[in-house]
């Protein structure tokens, strides 16, 4: 086995490659090229030869197979989904009446000669596999135990025939790699017994922590470890002193080993070894060394190792990167409130920053923007300067704990003052004139917030907030001064924080919040029951309603036109947005595309900015419209249609129900509410609109940035604290750079992905007396139970397997006609709701977001279950039960 590349002629065809070659990965495909890198290392690896990507392109040209491989690799749709079994099928019938070139196959078998004609094993080995971000684990064959010349051949045509199973093809189509840019090596190495074998992780895959070390083994083959048909004995041992920390011993009821001639056997594991551990603690140190030197010659980059033990030694068979590896672990985490008597809750504006939050954004938009119109709000209330309403003074009413965003409840102390001279209390006329003019000003208040509230939010603050927006977009980021981004940054962080506290939606938010709240427990008291809140508000018009309308009818529009279809259906979902704009038969289409995202591509997904609104994330918008071109069935009119029905049925029982003064009581209550309702989404829609003008300020600030060496990537940006940001704009100005920011500012990037495997209480902190009735005080000590009990927000009962969706990364898992479990939603989060029958959310309440598209949606919806997302598991089956307010595990 040479160290040097391949030659020409060398094994007879400059197709193939001894085990150890330096060729690229192009030619060894993933698996190949990280076993040859372990051969020249003096790693053990069994020995044998690479059939290189060359012989597979030239078997395909041989055949003249890629254009007709390149026309059957198309989906069916089927039941609403993509189906590649016909596809697979039919290419391999293809494949397998092909040929394999004459002079191809004698090279691969004097090859097999020249390694003394032994059995051996055949491994495919794809260029796209075997990546940190794309393992394609399993998805390809494997021939173990191939001792004849014939068997040899076809398990070779045999792994290349796999780079098109349906798997294979799913997998590529679902993440946009393209089949004709994906080529297929073959490994053929000689077949060993093993004793023993398994799989060794250098991190620990399930908590990321990177100073443990996690081994499953079984007797004999591995296969079934690495299938998952057995369970394993799995070790987790100490990084630093080979300790073994646990030992879980496995069934092993069944060992596999060679057959005979060919093949495998799978033998019954003697009774005496099934309780038995399958690997000594000296072997297990012995591979924990070598498989922790393999990590050090890869850079330290946890390690996902193949290993086995034949005749005492030990030998590696693949070493790849551990796929989605989480970040590191935190410790000694504490949710303890930030200041004495503090009680915190994660509702209202918080319910629209679910996962934590990026330092910019901490510090800029929650600690100076939105407590600076918080503040100006208690100041017109007539109580506080506001000097007091800032801190020191004062508390930040938008904290965070851990990263994650919490509402403070209460206010700061009361401003102080010299006493006043007042006249005397026995002066009758003096107090009576003092409470009248009380009188007078607390029914200013209750007039201008029944009477002018919402006309303030429509006529004036909304209009304000988006003249700003228009101001500063007409910016060129590109030919800004780095003076004119920095304001317009934070120009655009105080209009958004203007609109929520100033006049704007949070005044929207109150009004429906307490007209609702009225009428729910008017029905709680006198309904028996019977009478939903949450039906008896659905079926209005909402911007999150019509975006999702808007949607459906370009999806309408491709359906219908089939050649435009059928070429959609060749690429992935992430490719459809951009594909559709080039398309020719897509005009119509893309004119409605272009038109969405003018009127609502500013959806934001979080309401910090460190993540792209709906407009920027294209790929998700086209994952989006293919599922509602796959649901042929889902028309919203026809539930809007049934929705409607349904709720003029509960209103004619509530006329009939109430009698007398609770009729009219209802009546007002009832259409007080539906008045105010439609302003709360309308309102909340525009949160967040700002970050489309800010966001490529930031990346052109970032990138100048990163140019000084200040930061390594512009989006390094958001994890700087605005003095940081600051000082580093000032070192811009005078052409220079402060480097000792890219350290801080990757470690904080680092801790916030950490942060977002926690699971944050919704309250900390211990509630004031009057909440008392209605706040669970310990909410981290709930324990688990079948049945889990939140607001019933939207009614109707349903049973169905969830879709645990925890981020936008996640989006593509959303299965149709499942229950989406996530925590929390926001506008842009409303293109999963076609595809839902039910919502369970960690945060949330009758008045979130989430509650009112699923009211308009039709869909049984209970919110507010702290640990929903970590008690029910994807695919999980589960009862919702919208008017009960219950989600029963099954």
């Amino acid at each position: 086995m040479g160290n040097s590349r391949a030659k020409t002629g060398e094994f007879g065809s400059r197709h193939l490659y001894p085990l150890g070659s330096d060729a690229l990965l192009s030619a060894l495909g993933g698996k190949g090229h990280s076993l040859a890198r372990l051969t020249r290392e003096g790693y053990p690896v069994p020995e044998g030869f690479h059939i290189g990507t060359s012989a597979f392109q030239l078997f395909m040209a041989h055949n003249d197979l890629k254009p007709q491989l390149e026309e059957l690799a198309k989906p069916q749709v089927i039941n609403g989904r993509l189906s590649f079994e016909r596809a697979a099928r039919q290419i391999r019938e293809v494949l397998n009446t092909a040929a394999l070139p004459a002079e191809l196959a004698d090279a691969i078998l004097r090859a097999w000669d020249n390694l003394g004609s032994p059995a051996v094993a055949i491994r495919s080995s794809a260029t796209a596999e075997d990546m940190p971000e794309h393992s394609f684990a399993g998805l390809q064959d494997t021939y173990l135990n191939v001792g004849r010349s014939q068997e040899i051949l076809e398990a070779v045509k045999g792994c290349w025939t796999s780079l098109w199973n349906a798997r294979a093809l799913s997998y590529r189509h679902e993440r946009g790699i393209e089949s004709d840019k994906t080529t297929m090596a073959v490994l053929v190495q000689r077949m060993l017994n093993p004793d023993v074998s398994g799989v060794l992780f250098t991190a620990n895959p399930l908590t990321g922590n990177r100073n443990e070390i996690v081994v499953n083994a079984t007797y004999g083959l591995g296969t079934q470890v690495v299938s998952g048909e057995i369970t394993p004995d799995s070790f987790v041992i100490d990084r630093k002193t080979s300790a073994i920390l646990s030992t879980t011993v496995g069934d092993k009821q069944f060992t596999q080993v060679a057959g005979t001639n060919s093949g495998l056997r799978t033998l019954v594991t003697e009774a005496r070894l099934q309780n038995a551990v399958s690997i000594s603690e000296v072997e297990l140190k012995s591979l924990v060394a070598m498989c922790l030197a393999i990590q050090e010659d890869r850079k330290g980059i946890p390690q996902d190792i193949e290993w086995l033990f034949a005749a005492g030694k030990a030998w590696v068979l693949q070493s790849r990167p551990i796929t989605n590896l989480p970040p590191p672990p935190l410790v000694d985490i504490r949710w303890d409130p930030p200041e004495p008597s503090a009680f915190l809750g994660r509702s209202q504006l918080v319910e629209h920053i679910p996962g934590p939050v990026s330092t910019l954004f901490e510090d800029l938009h929650m600690t100076r923007s939105l407590q600076r119109f918080w503040g100006m709000n208690l100041v017109r209330r007539g109580n506080h300067t506001f000097e007091d309403t800032q801190p020191p003074a004062s508390f930040v009413v938008q904290t965070t704990v851990n990263g994650y965003a919490y509402r403070q409840l209460g206010e700061p102390p009361r401003s102080g003052s010299l006493p006043s001279k007042r006249s005397s209390p026995s002066n009758p006329f003096y107090a009576a004139l003092r409470r009248c003019i009380s009188y007078i000003r607390k029914q200013c208040r209750v007039f201008r917030m029944w009477f002018l509230w919402v006309a303030e939010w429509r006529l004036i603050t909304l209009p304000r907030y988006l003249r700003v927006i228009a101001r500063w977009n007409q910016l060129d980021p590109s030919i800004a001064t780095t003076e004119q981004l920095w304001a317009g940054i934070r120009a655009l962080s105080l209009a958004d924080a203007r609109y929520w506290y100033r006049g704007g939606a949070w005044n929207v938010f109150s009004m429906t919040r307490g007209t609702e709240y009225a009428l729910d427990r008017f029905l709680q008291e006198h309904g028996q029951g019977q009478i939903s809140t949450g039906l008896l508000l659905s079926g209005m018009a909402s911007p999150a309603f019509e975006a999702n309308l808007s949607l459906w009818r370009i999806a309408e529009i491709v359906r219908k036109n089939s050649g435009l279809l059928a070429d959609l259906l060749r690429v992935p979902p992430s490719l459809w947005f951009d594909r559709l704009l080039e398309h020719p038969r897509g005009t119509e289409a893309a004119s409605m595309l272009n038109t969405y995202l003018r009127e609502h591509g500013h959806r934001v997904f979080t309401l910090d900015f460190v993540e792209p609104p709906e407009c920027e994330a294209t790929e998700q918008l086209g994952r989006t419209l293919q599922s509602l071109v796959l649901a042929s069935e889902y028309n919203p009119h026809s539930v809007q249609t049934s929705l409607n029905a349904r709720r003029a049925e509960m209103l004619r029982n509530a006329r009939k129900t109430f009698r007398g003064k609770q009729r009219w009581k209802f009546e007002w209550l009832h259409w007080r509410a539906r008045h105010f309702y439609p302003n709360r989404e309308a309102a909340f829609s525009h949160l967040g609109r700002a970050w489309t003008v800010l966001r490529p300020f930031a990346f052109e600030l970032g990138r100048r940035l990163a140019a000084r060496s200040t930061l390594n990537e512009p989006s390094d940006i958001y994890y700087l604290t605005v003095d940081e940001l600051g000082r580093a704009i000032r070192s811009v100005l005078v052409n220079d750079g402060l480097p000792e920011l890219k350290t801080l500012a990757q470690q904080r990037q680092l801790l916030r992905e950490s942060r977002k495997r926690l699971n944050p209480p919704i309250h900390i902190g211990k509630p004031p007396f009057w909440l008392r009735d209605r706040i669970v005080a310990d909410d981290q000590e709930r324990s688990f139970q079948q049945m889990l009990e939140g607001s019933a927000v939207s009614p109707g009962k349903v049973t169905a397997p969830a879709s645990l969706i925890l981020s936008t990364g996640d989006f593509e898992r959303m299965q149709p006609n499942t229950i989406l479990v996530c925590p929390a939603t926001t506008p842009a989060w409303t293109q999963l709701f076609p595809q839902a029958i039910g919502l369970v959310t960690d945060i949330g309440g009758i008045l979130a977001h989430g509650s009112i598209v699923a009211r308009e949606y039709g869909i049984p919806a209970v919110l507010g279950i702290p640990d929903a997302t970590k008690t029910i598991s994807d695919g999980q089956v589960i009862t919702v039960d919208g008017d009960k307010g219950t989600v029963t595990l099954c």
